[in-house]
């Protein structure tokens, strides 16, 4: 029986109640972060508070009542699911109100977390890459701030499916933006390291901050700029990173495949360093 926080309590998830009138229903009104430990010990978790706190703020959301023990919280939540390596989700609405676009509630923030238990490393897309697709980027301009409104991004992980490929890459006028669901790299035929620069146009990744250490620490080369689709054909490698993927190789972008088509030797460096400080 899955163990779920909600505003306070641990409940059994059947029981937990959540209002048809909380704003994450009627509006979409809420942001979210998903944390992953490793061992019991959560990575990167102050960085994930910190992109809380942002996006709290940026969609003028109050924190809830139990921001200050959210660490303590998550740790809790994973003893009662028995979770040691997975994820904890944790989502936070502004709370219940009349449906009206302007009106402010007067309760608290709704926040609910859940754990689940995951074996990241043995994932197939972690051991042997995926195959995507390239898509156009309809979303909103504010990619940066991570809300739950993700409409757009399971229509392209569904459309992916339905063509035979695991993921979608979108991309703007400036070229790629990011995955459905992560940020992208590319290694370049002198073995640079790629990927775009923050903006308002995609999500600060905390699995990619780490990355971009971790890469500079060993020496490699980084180039923090737009890449071109025409890029994609020419690049040695290419990858994705989130902290469920934590770094998928992709193998093929709409059928045309990376180099040779195999997992490149940067992104297994960049892997077996990310694993090393995960369980460090």
């Amino acid at each position: 029986m899955s163990i779920v926080f909600l505003n306070g309590a641990y409940v059994p998830a059947e029981d937990a109640r959540i209002s048809p009138f909380d704003r994450g229903f009627t509006f979409g009104e809420g942001v979210y972060e998903v944390c992953i430990a490793v061992n019991g010990k959560f990575v990167d978790a102050p960085a994930h508070f910190a992109r809380l706190d942002r996006s709290l703020a940026a969609c003028g959301i109050a924190p809830p009542p139990e921001r200050a023990d959210l660490d303590s919280i998550m740790q809790e939540l994973l003893r009662k699911n028995d979770v040691t390596t997975g994820l904890i989700y944790l989502q936070v609405t502004s709370g219940v109100s009349p449906r009206n676009f302007t009106i402010r509630p007067e309760g608290r923030s709704t926040l609910l977390m859940l754990a689940q238990a995951s074996d990241f490393e043995q994932t197939s897309a972690f051991r042997e890459g995926i195959h995507v697709q390239l898509r156009e980027d309809i979303r909103w301009l504010h990619r940066d701030i991570k809300t739950t409104m993700l409409m757009p991004q399971v229509m392209a992980k569904r459309d992916a499916l339905a063509h035979g490929v695991s993921d979608t890459l979108f991309y703007d006028e400036q070229g790629i933006t990011e995955g459905a669901s992560s940020n992208v790299f590319l290694v370049d035929a002198y073995g640079t390291l790629v990927t775009r620069p923050l903006s308002n146009r995609l999500l600060a990744g905390c699995t990619r901050e780490r990355i971009l250490d971790l890469a500079q620490g060993a020496g490699f080369s980084v180039d923090e700029r737009p890449i071109q689709r025409a890029e994609l054909a020419t690049a040695a490698e290419c990858f994705v990173t989130s902290a469920t993927y934590l770094i998928a190789p992709v193998l093929t972008i709409d059928g045309v495949s990376i180099a040779d088509g195999q997992v490149g030797p940067i992104t297994r460096t960049l892997q077996r360093l990310y694993c090393n400080y995960m369980n460090d």
